[in-house]
């Protein structure tokens, strides 16, 4: 063998050694490149988390570029340390636990995600926010958690302006009010189908109206586990004393079932001249209603006209959707793209003349409906299912006519905080409840 060939070999020796130590380099044999991070998992929602529920908590560290994952398992107050390599990471938590604060087969879910975190330097800490959820209400936007439609007899009178909608933010993100719609589905739940009805139904929910939040998308938010109300009259209904004539005889009337709703945060106002009343401190929400909306009453042979309003016996189901923000040219836009006209001709019979019906009827995509509550009372039951099932696969039935019941989300406690069941299922989501709920002023506080 001559020198060159001799000098040649060597190199190649020389290089190939090389290559193999450096292909060898890297997470997995060098300890020396990890580094030491506390990693805490702090709960998005203050007081929803106890100890025992934090005790073991397995935190999945998984390194982006070779997908290697390491464990990390966190003590009762939601912390753990765990030896890396620098590198950057995506880190998870996804775990089924027994509620604590409630009955012994209930559970619910403790979560983390957190993408593209960067880990560099030993001493480090990152925290990472815990959502919590009950597995049967792990809902992703606004729910109904009380809807009083139900009014009362106030000394053989009946009432109206005391019904009010509970709004409950069920996630463990901030959402904003601003945008969020309510209405109520045009078509009677006692009577048969309108000639419009299998136009739109499932697709879509044509209704008479609806209710607004105002604002540019962000000027009301609302916090994990909390929520907003709106009240038809945002007034103490129970100190209210009116003189009206009963009967042929003049008589002061005092609400004595009425409850204080003062400290809603919003109120539906229908204006000057429909002789509602007003509190100037509560914001109003934005109202819009379709003029031709009508309902047919089969009792009475006849077509009335519709407006948004709740039904003392819940013949009037309502829903709710969310807009992008409650501005008036977001609200007319979607008005102007989701409204369609219909025409129908009505023949002429040997007992009555021919007629037409030419509408235009607001209807409200399906797929943009949140939250929905198909209602009536036990008497009449559902004739005609008015909220889809993809919404709401049950019902919620009052037993007659103003009889002062309050539909009201079944509770789950999660450690100090209540969360609201919420299965699409309103027959197993909602119970009765006798006697509304007041929201004085500074209800919050107490």
């Amino acid at each position: 063998m001559n020198k060159r060939v001799f000098v040649l070999l060597a190199g190649s020796f020389l290089m190939g050694f090389l290559s193999s130590c450096s292909e060898n380099e890297g997470p997995g044999t060098i300890e020396e490149q990890k580094v030491l991070v506390k990693f805490v998992a702090a709960p998005a929602i203050e007081g929803a988390v106890d100890a025992k529920m934090l005790d073991g908590l397995n935190a999945v560290f998984t390194e982006i570029r070779n997908q290697d994952t390491t464990h990390c398992i966190l003590d009762q107050n939601g912390e753990g340390l765990v030896n890396l390599y620098k590198g950057t990471y995506n880190i998870a938590i996804e775990s089924k636990v027994r509620n604590t604060a409630a009955a012994q087969t209930d559970s619910i879910v403790l979560s983390v995600r957190m993408e593209n975190i960067s880990v560099n330097q030993t001493g480090q800490e990152i925290s990472g926010k815990l959502n919590v959820f009950p597995v049967n209400a792990s809902g992703n936007n606004f729910i109904f958690s009380e809807v009083f439609f139900n009014g009362e007899r106030n000394t053989g009178i009946m009432m109206h302006p005391d019904q009010y909608i509970v709004v409950f933010n069920p996630t463990n993100e901030t959402l904003y009010a601003d945008g969020v719609s309510i209405g109520v589905a045009n078509q009677l739940t006692w009577a048969p189908k309108e000639l419009w009805y299998d136009s739109f139904y499932p697709n879509s929910v044509p209704m008479p109206g609806f209710i607004t939040v105002p604002g540019n998308g962000t000027e009301h938010p609302v916090a994990p586990g909390e929520k907003f109300v709106i009240a038809f009259t945002a007034i103490d209904h129970s100190k209210l004393v009116e003189t009206l004539v009963v009967g042929g005889v003049e008589k002061v009337i005092g609400y004595d079932h009425a409850v204080d709703l003062s400290g809603a945060d919003f109120e539906v106002y229908y204006g000057p001249e429909s002789g509602d009343v007003d509190n100037p401190e509560v914001p109003n929400m934005l109202l819009t209603e379709n003029g031709d909306a009508y309902f047919t009453n089969p009792s009475q042979g006849k077509r009335f006209a519709a407006s948004f309003s709740l039904q003392p016996r819940g013949y009037f189901a309502p829903f709710m959707f969310k807009l992008e923000n409650g501005e008036t040219a977001t609200i007319d836009k979607f008005v102007a793209d989701n409204s369609k006209p219909f025409y129908h001709v009505i023949p002429e019979t040997a007992t009555t003349p021919a007629d037409t019906i030419d509408v235009k009827i607001f209807a409200v995509p399906t797929e943009m409906i949140i939250d929905g509550i198909q209602t009536s009372d036990v008497p009449q039951d559902i004739k005609t299912r008015t909220i889809p099932e993809a919404v709401d696969r049950g019902k919620f039935l009052v037993s007659a006519c103003h009889s002062q019941e309050l539909a009201i989300r079944k509770e789950v406690k999660v450690g100090e905080k209540i969360f609201y069941q919420d299965t699409n299922d309103s027959s197993k989501d909602f119970v009765m409840q006798k006697g509304q709920n007041a929201y004085p002023k500074g209800w919050r506080d107490k």
